[in-house]
């Protein structure tokens, strides 16, 4: 089975059920996607992201904001994209 990264939040992608319909050529993971397999919005990704980072890894909502925040800067779909200049 193929490994990626899911470009939205970051969670590693290794089984068929990682990837929306089996699908190993998404770029994002199965929760990031909706049941049309479009991506969701930012907002709600980050929203999920914060609540996982709270119950699962015991970070206080300030922290994990903090972190979700500095993640997803990162992530080449959260990026802002450059203006051209004309």
């Amino acid at each position: 089975m193929p490994t990626a990264i899911c470009q939205a939040c970051a969670r590693v992608m290794r089984d068929k059920a990682d990837f929306p319909r089996g699908n190993f050529s998404s770029d994002f993971c199965v929760d990031c996607v909706d049941e049309c397999g479009r991506l969701k919005p930012r907002d709600v990704i980050r929203n999920d992201m914060i609540k996982y980072r709270t119950t699962c890894n015991g970070l206080s909502e300030e922290e994990a904001i903090e972190a979700v925040d500095h993640l997803m800067e990162r992530l080449p779909v959260w990026r802002p994209r450059k203006q051209r200049v004309s």
